[in-house]
């Protein structure tokens, strides 16, 4: 990059910064916090779910045999 200082205060018609981001409303972050939410119980409830159906498949297993 080069240094112009003939180019200062900036013109009129000059750059201009992107507008920032759109902020989630009210409703949108509550769906947010839900599916946070969701996602963490499945996350310490689905490997105890497991277990058990692998539990269920081992009794079934061996009553059958």
């Amino acid at each position: 990059m080069f240094f112009d200082p003939g180019a200062w205060p900036p013109s009129p018609g000059g750059f201009d910064p992107p507008p920032p981001e759109p902020r989630l409303n009210a409703a949108q972050e509550r769906v947010l916090l839900r599916l946070i939410g969701l996602l963490l119980f499945a996350l310490f409830v689905g490997p105890l779910a497991g277990a058990s159906l692998i539990d269920v498949a081992i009794a079934v297993t061996r009553a059958i045999f």
